[in-house]
């Protein structure tokens, strides 16, 4: 089988716009590159005459069996040695490492995806004999590890990308582990229990240090909550997915707010999943039914809706994870497009 790990994209500053097509395939060899075609129109929302707030930046995408062209688009190949490679089938969790890296949870090939997108090498996690991997949900990414949930097995595991080991992080009590998320100051990991109704936290050796939420619609309770996210001032923040809101909570477990409601409007939610937050504290919000991205600012007031229905660059088919990294790149796991979208935060 021919695998193919595809990146459409643009280049900035003194080049012209331009789309790159990057074909792996499991051989020996070097890199060769073609000149990138033009792409044609950027793609900015709003749309103008109205100030650019959010840009597409490029797609991801790794394709079981022969690669079909995209018409105009030309190919850079990128031949890597002794690399087992795993088609996207799911994907769902993502996050950087801070740099180059992208990881993807992919539920359907029950497999940790990594992708530098600088050097354009790939490697896939799977499990092994003794630590069996079934349904991996969220993934983030701490002091030289990935660290991600098994919702069907209830576990955590951890995968050391220096020693490329594989174990189990910490022997946790809960359910159905969904989200997953990391307090970059402090080590302190949150993991979302969806099961459960809760979130509970733990230290950087999987010390649990504490439980909050039980089922219910009042304020600190919730219905199925998925993705978690932490903001810049420490403030975690919940998708509480059939109570069609987002919860706001400081470290200790203490409410602090909530917003959203069930609706088919802007600013409302009908499935809301994948969650990010930006340095300034602006929200991100994937909604599954909307296939939409919502953009929030601290208050909970709605800034800008992006996305609708469809295959296209900018459209989504049931979105599930997101992602914000430092420098404001929005990344979108495009679940059932099979692919991740790159957008870019412009005038930050």
């Amino acid at each position: 089988m021919i695998l193919t790990v595809k990146k459409l994209g643009r280049w900035h500053g003194s080049r012209s716009v331009a789309v790159l097509l990057f074909l792996l395939v499991a051989i020996s060899g070097c890199v060769a590159k073609d000149n990138p075609s033009e792409l044609g129109e950027r793609l900015v929302w709003p749309p103008p005459p109205l100030e650019e707030k959010i840009e597409w930046v490029a797609e991801y995408k790794i394709i079981g069996g022969q690669h079909q062209g995209w018409g105009v688009w030309q190919s850079v190949k990128s031949f890597i040695f002794g690399t087992q490679q795993t088609a996207m089938t799911r994907p769902y969790g993502i996050c950087t490492d801070g740099k180059t890296k992208l990881f993807i949870a992919d539920t359907g090939a029950a497999v940790i995806h990594v992708y530098d997108m600088e050097t354009l090498q790939y490697q896939v996690i799977k499990g092994t004999r003794q630590y069996p991997v079934i349904s991996p949900i969220g993934v983030t990414y701490f002091s030289g590890a990935i660290y991600f949930t098994d919702s069907v097995q209830a576990k955590i595991f951890k995968y050391d990308l220096s020693t490329k080991k594989l174990s189990l992080w910490a022997y946790v009590d809960l359910e159905r582990p969904t989200g997953i998320a990391v307090s970059r100051e402090g080590g302190y990991f949150f993991v979302v229990d969806t099961l459960a109704q809760q979130v509970v936290s733990y230290d950087r050796h999987g010390a649990e240090l504490l439980r909050f939420g039980a089922r219910g619609t009042g304020a600190g309770q919730f219905n199925f909550p998925t993705d978690i996210a932490i903001g810049p001032e420490g403030k975690i923040y919940i998708t509480d997915s059939l109570n069609a809101r987002v919860q706001v909570f400081s470290q200790n477990g203490r409410f602090l707010r909530s917003f959203g409601q069930a609706g088919d409007t802007p600013g409302s939610f009908s499935k809301p999943k994948g969650i990010g937050v930006d340095l300034k504290g602006h929200i991100f919000i994937c909604d599954a039914l909307f296939d939409a991205v919502q953009i929030f600012n601290p208050d909970g007031q709605l800034l800008l809706t992006f996305g609708d229905n469809g295959t296209e660059r900018g459209q989504f088919w049931m979105p599930s994870g997101l992602y914000v990294d430092k420098k404001g790149n929005v990344f979108v796991a495009d679940t059932y497009n099979r692919r991740i979208q790159q957008f870019r935060a412009l005038h930050r």
